[in-house]
């Protein structure tokens, strides 16, 4: 009887996850009195440094403040708390193969490791040294995407020619950066604007403000406080344990198994007048992506056992009722973030739909799938 409400317990807390993860894509900030002296950086050829910093080594301490409101969720307040809160990272960055990232929390630290080998994280707390082996199909959302670099080449690579203009260049981190504003073209989307300001000579982001459609205060803001552009030292970027800690180890497929998303499904070539991309988002199988681009939306079948709790999630965070074609659903609007997860009595299955899109959109995608069948025509 345990080991079911156990199993029970991870398979709840693996759909509030993927909930969470779907839909994520993005502190007092120290700016200098001093002149800022940047020389005019024309956009198109900063966008394109900003895309090609992927290589360049750095070490900073960073702040990110995200002001969401998602609804605090069980077990997941180190994800809610990204985008609602003040997130304080340190990291150190080789390359795109050797990096780690440390989040500071009061009285807390942890440390997440990337390698030729693998992740590894290192819980400060637990006093423990855990190894991820093989690929991460699905993961949560942390504060290393949250970095400004990280954050940056996302956005541009999900918006490659959307129009881009000249921001006033700022002081970040004690560096004279040049400003770069992006606005989709994208109508459906709910981004409005993505400011971004890089070093100049090199592309590297410094720091980044992401601005929801139809509001003129970023609802998210991360920055880096210090900044080194020198390569991190090779012995900070191993993870090691003490002798009196423990060390454990993960693999990748344990997760796609504890999320029940493995079997076979069908998904509608077009949904909400955008076509299929992909049905094997991330590595899973059972994940399908709508339309490309910062208005995508993906779609995500949930386990009998498992819609019910996502839906009830919906619910207390604030969610409306709807009523489908072909089913019932709930609709959470938190700008630019929407998220449905309905009921489909025709393929008697429940789903997950999520992006940053106009509710709009989303809601025509839920009702034209509420109507699919579970196999295909």
């Amino acid at each position: 009887m345990a080991a079911t409400v156990v199993r029970g317990d991870r398979r709840r807390r693996w759909a509030l996850v993927l909930a969470v993860a779907a839909v994520l894509i993005t502190v007092p900030l120290v700016v200098s009195a001093r002149p800022v002296r940047v020389g005019g950086v024309e956009p198109l050829r900063l966008r394109e440094a900003i895309l090609r910093s992927g290589s360049l080594p750095y070490q900073g301490y960073a702040e990110g403040n995200g002001t969401l409101g998602i609804p605090d969720l069980p077990n997941l307040d180190q994800v809610t708390s990204l985008l609602n809160g003040t997130t304080r990272v340190r990291s150190w960055y080789a390359s795109p193969s050797s990096w780690r990232f440390d989040v500071l929390t009061a009285g807390a630290e942890r440390d997440v490791y990337g390698t030729t080998n693998g992740e590894y994280v290192w819980d400060y707390g637990a006093n423990l040294l855990t190894e991820l082996i093989g690929a991460q199909p699905v993961r949560l959302p942390r504060a290393g995407d949250l970095l400004p670099p990280d954050l940056a080449r996302r956005v541009l690579a999900a918006a490659p020619n959307d129009p881009v203009s000249t921001l006033p260049s700022k002081r970040v981190a004690g560096l004279s950066a040049a400003g770069l504003r992006v606005r989709p073209a994208d109508p459906d989307t709910s981004i409005g604007q993505v400011d971004i300001w890089a070093d100049p000579e090199s592309g590297l982001p410094l720091q980044v403000e992401v601005t929801a459609r139809g509001t003129d205060r970023p609802m998210l803001v991360t920055r880096f406080v210090d900044l080194s552009l020198d390569a991190p030292a090779p012995e900070i970027l191993v993870p090691t344990r003490p002798a009196d800690g423990g060390f454990s180890v993960t693999t990748a497929p344990d997760i796609v198994r504890e999320l029940g998303v493995g079997a076979p499904v069908f998904f509608p070539d077009r949904l909400a007048g955008r076509s299929l991309s992909t049905s094997g988002l991330a590595g899973v199988p059972g994940a399908g992506l709508y339309g490309s681009g910062l208005s995508a939306f993906v779609v995500l079948p949930l386990p009998r056992n498992i819609g019910g709790s996502a839906t009830e999630a919906a619910r207390k965070g604030g969610g409306t009722e709807l009523s489908l074609p072909g089913g019932t659903g709930v609709r959470l609007s938190i700008p630019p973030v929407s998220v449905i997860v309905e009921r489909s009595t025709v393929a008697r299955r429940s789903y997950l739909l999520a992006g940053l899109v106009d509710p709009a959109v989303l809601e025509r995608a839920a009702a034209e799938l509420s109507t699919a069948p579970r196999s295909g025509p």
